[in-house]
């Protein structure tokens, strides 16, 4: 009898979190679907069931655009925010009054609100009055000044250069306290068989910092999709849509052209793509670990 009790009062207690879930996550994504498949003419729905919506996305010339910059930002901007911060937080994990100190102040561009980073950028990656282009002219790198944010060539890596410097410092907060957490008994015997440096890192501080850099990787990338603020505040888009991304069209298809049918569409495909993308990560490293476990 008690443990019946203790089952339905289990229930009773993860109660509010299912009806939280169900009311702002779910609920607002099956309406999504279904405006999704949705006809809408002059802001009326007339009709349910059709693909007009998506056909509409892919005949669009900039949605390949999107995709290749949206590609270009979630898996560029995932792979170097975890790869600098794996190094930097490698780095954190010495102990020094150096660390001690950078491992307080590491945090600031993660503190700091999102407009004000954008901005800050904005007017840093200015053509004509940045710092970093006067900075680099006067190096004699370039010719003139560089227009950093209006260059098509340039202004992708531009933002994912900003995204890694604003998101990474959790990041490697996550795996220095990761690293930290290795067992010394394990580093010190790996030295004392004569393991040096990398094959330390590779066979002993890697495969226990596996979950934590996974975990991370994937809500690094969930991170980055739904970034919406830096690119938008710093580009809008632009220049002739060559940093337009997901978040950014979705919005611009949605309260600026008011395209609620079509925006829809490509919030199923931002979502599908994502799912995708986190799906074969998690099932590739699955695979590993049990290579690992059987060795």
């Amino acid at each position: 009898m008690n443990r019946r009790s203790d089952l339905w009062l289990a229930y009773f207690m993860i109660l509010p979190v299912v009806a939280a879930v169900l009311a702002f996550v779910i609920g607002p994504t099956g309406d999504v679907f279904t405006l999704s498949l949705t006809r809408i003419v002059m802001g009326q729905e007339r009709g349910f069931g059709t693909l007009s919506n998506f056909q509409a996305l892919f005949a669009d010339p900039v949605f390949a655009t999107v995709v290749k910059n949206t590609a270009i930002w979630i898996l560029g901007g995932t792979v170097l925010c975890v790869t600098t911060g794996l190094m930097v937080g490698m780095f954190l994990a010495i102990d020094s009054k150096m660390t001690t100190g950078l491992r307080a102040m590491i945090l600031l561009p993660w503190v700091l609100p999102d407009v004000v980073t954008a901005m800050a950028w904005k007017w840093m990656l200015h053509g004509q009055v940045g710092v970093i282009g006067d900075y680099v002219s006067r190096l004699g790198l370039t010719d003139g000044a560089i227009s950093f944010l209006g260059n098509p060539d340039l202004v992708m890596w531009m933002l994912v250069i900003v995204l890694i410097w604003r998101k990474m410092p959790l990041v490697a907060l996550i795996l220095c306290a990761a690293i930290r957490s290795v067992p010394a008994e394990q580093i010190e015997a790996a030295r004392m068989d004569g393991a040096n440096g990398w094959h330390r890192f590779r066979y002993v501080i890697l495969p226990n910092i596996a979950f934590s850099l996974t975990a991370v990787t994937v809500i690094s990338m969930i991170w980055i999709t739904a970034e919406f603020t830096l690119p938008w505040v710093m580009t809008g888009g632009g220049p002739a849509n060559s940093s337009q991304i997901m978040s950014t069209y979705i919005y611009q298809q949605s309260f600026q052209f008011f395209n609620w049918g079509v925006g829809s569409a490509m919030s199923v495909v931002n979502l599908v793509f994502l799912m995708t993308v986190v799906g074969l990560y998690l099932y590739v490293n699955r695979r590993s670990w049990a290579a690992g476990g059987e060795k």
